[in-house]
């Protein structure tokens, strides 16, 4: 028996009546583990990615609360496959960069990003999380500040002490008070590789130099500066290791199940009460059914399908969900607002004519013979740093119209809050620090280049992937409203990607930072008075021939990726008044029983990858569950 949409979209309305037209449809979900799925649990998580797995660990550990788990992908082996454990899905044209499209990859899998990702494990700064904490309404010190969060940053990972024989001329330290030292079986497990390639050495030593370049003792201490980056992987075996590894294999608690391969095409409500979640098979093909949950439904999808499920249960912009024919149970302007991603440019590189020399010492290191990888460096450094201009740069985002830089007819609470946020970054600018935000992050990964005569080669010694860390411009994540209102189901419709919109360089300033930061690089390695001169650097991309802000803008546009698949975001846990979704519990406004524990709370995102700081936020979402269980502010 199909769903019938109806007038007004009738598969919209809220109620557990599915259960009573599909009896026995339950008994055909099997748990990942081959027992069946109940009809009821305490908590129903919406999604088994990183933040899902690891809330439902900690939620389940007790044995006192059922938990479940559900996940549109499968169980299946670690590592980026595209299009086979990502969705696919193609972002809007992005008109400031040539109206180009590009694919938008976010895990697919049991595990979740942390599942596909490049492992590199960092954290952002003291302003980052200040930041975050004051635009919940906080205040500096409040419960999302670095200090408050730290506890949580050493509890979902741990610290394997480092290779004791890494040459002392590295410079390489560890401060374990920043760390989590459970190492156990248990455990997401942070680790630097067993060797360094020699050729980071002339690099650290040159770089050090820069004027403004703090060397901080440890890498997650929530400074800037030369900083050696962590992976995520197993120290017994030089694996993965990330969400499904130590929040699922081999937990086998009957108390907490894990339903893959399913899409949870809305919330069900009762008046503005989550009380559990329409699913159906991947594909949308079969029936729907309920789940119901009886304390909480936590939402873990991502920043990309959580908004997105909001959207669909009729939690968002009043607008597009009366376009899109969805009732209005919450208006609800920031969901799918605020969309941020890291940029990059694809490659700003030099050539050596004269090679740099490295220790004897440091050529000879006995390579790491257990298959876990080596550690490289990296370089993260405030505005103050990048351009002389900062000043100025700070100064015109005060003072440029928020409106102006936003989509057209943009709610003026999203307005406001974007108002907020460039109003604190423009004042961590102003005060540049150890701990301000950083505005330029790139890997400093020497090349090996080979002799070549042919003259249509230009072999690079040094390839740069500069990473606008803090950009200005904002996008958004919406359901397809004409594709949505003309779905035959909600099953239908829910299979509908949204449209991703990055809108990158949107705001023009993030051009004067990416200029900025070629001006920076081009000054560090090929200036007569930096620290690189004796080695005769010669710069190949994008060429010294390109001087003017002109000419470089148009190389920018044509080589600007807009991710560096760190989205975040589309449900900001903000002020309401400043299009916030979420309150600093995590509980979505104007509804009670519902959560969101994922990347897209993110107000700001951070100056670092993001999955160390989506595990902080699950590991302080477990607790602030918890403790709302104790209090007995449950359904």
């Amino acid at each position: 028996m199909p769903l019938s949409r109806g007038t007004g979209l009738s598969w919209a309305i809220a109620g557990l009546w599915i259960i009573a037209l599909f009896p026995g449809v339950l008994s055909q979900n099997t748990s990942s583990k081959g027992g069946t799925i109940k009809e009821s649990y305490d908590y129903v998580i919406v999604g088994g990615g990183t933040s899902g797995l690891t809330v439902g660990d900690r939620l389940s550990e007790s044995g006192k609360y059922s938990v479940l788990a559900i996940e549109y992908g499968y169980i299946e082996p670690d590592g980026l496959r595209l299009g086979q454990n990502t969705y696919n899905i193609t972002s809007a044209p992005a008109a400031e960069l040539n109206n180009k499209t590009f694919s938008v990859d976010v895990g697919c899998i049991v595990g979740g990003g942390s599942a596909v990702n490049g492992r590199i494990l960092q954290r952002g700064t003291k302003d980052d999380y200040d930041i975050w904490s004051q635009l919940g309404g906080s205040g500096a010190d409040g419960p999302w500040s670095w200090k408050n969060l730290l506890k949580y940053f050493r509890k979902g990972l741990q610290l394997v002490p480092p290779n004791p024989d890494i040459p002392a001329d590295f410079n390489f330290t560890v401060d374990y008070k920043y760390w989590g030292q459970n190492n156990g079986n248990k455990s997401v497990f942070a680790m630097y590789g067993n060797t360094i390639p020699p050729n980071t050495y002339p690099l650290y030593q040159g770089t050090k130099q820069v004027p403004g370049v703090n060397v901080p003792e440890d890498g997650a201490n929530g400074e800037l500066g030369l900083l050696y980056y962590m992976q995520a992987t197993d120290p017994r075996t030089g694996n993965r290791s990330y969400a499904r590894t130590a929040h699922w294999d081999d937990l086998n608690r009957p108390n907490y199940d894990l339903l893959v391969g399913t899409r949870v095409n809305r919330i069900v409500f009762e008046g503005t009460t989550a009380v559990g979640v329409q699913i159906t098979p991947r594909g949308g093909t079969g029936p729907p059914s309920i789940i119901k949950a009886k304390k909480e439904v936590i939402l873990a999808a991502g920043t990309i399908h959580t908004p997105q499920i909001l959207q669909l249960s009729g939690i968002g912009p009043a607008d597009l969900l009366k376009k899109a024919g969805i009732k209005v149970k919450v208006d609800l302007p920031g969901v799918g607002a605020n969309f941020q991603d890291h940029t990059f440019v694809s490659d700003v590189s030099f050539r050596w004519g004269t090679p740099p020399p490295i220790p004897e010492s440091l050529i000879s290191q006995t390579p790491a013979s257990n298959g876990i990888s080596r550690t490289y460096l990296g370089l993260s450094v405030p505005l103050s740093v990048v351009s002389p201009n900062y000043t100025s740069i700070a100064q015109t985002l005060l003072s440029q119209s928020s409106a102006s830089v936003l989509p057209p007819s943009t709610h003026p609470s999203i307005v406001k809050g974007y108002s907020s946020q460039k109003s604190l970054l423009a004042k961590s600018i102003l005060s540049p620090k150890d701990t301000s935000l950083s505005y330029l992050r790139i890997s400093l990964n020497p090349l090996t280049v080979l002799p070549t005569d042919d003259p249509n080669v230009s072999p690079a010694s040094l390839s740069l992937l500069p990473i606008n860390i803090h950009p200005f411009s904002r996008g958004t994540v919406y359901i397809d409203a004409v594709k949505t209102k003309a779905a035959p189901s909600l099953a239908a419709a829910s299979e509908i990607e949204p449209t991703v919109d990055y809108r990158a360089l949107s705001n023009p300033l993030d051009i004067a930072l990416v200029i900025s930061q070629i001006r920076f690089l081009r000054a560090v390695f090929t200036s007569p008075n930096g620290p690189f001169t004796a080695y005769n650097a010669t710069e190949i991309n994008p060429g010294a021939q390109l001087q003017t802000d002109a000419q470089l803008e148009k190389w920018i546009r044509e080589k600007t990726s807009p991710s560096v698949y760190h989205p975040v975001g589309t449900c900001a846990k903000m002020e309401r008044s400043l299009g916030g979704v979420v309150d600093e519990s995590l509980r979505v406004y104007g509804t009670k029983g519902l959560r969101i524990i994922d990347a897209s709370i993110f107000p700001l995102v951070t100056g670092a990858t993001t999955t160390m700081s989506v595990y902080a936020v699950a590991e302080k979402a477990a607790d602030l569950i918890k403790a709302d269980q104790k209090g007995g502010h449950g359904h």
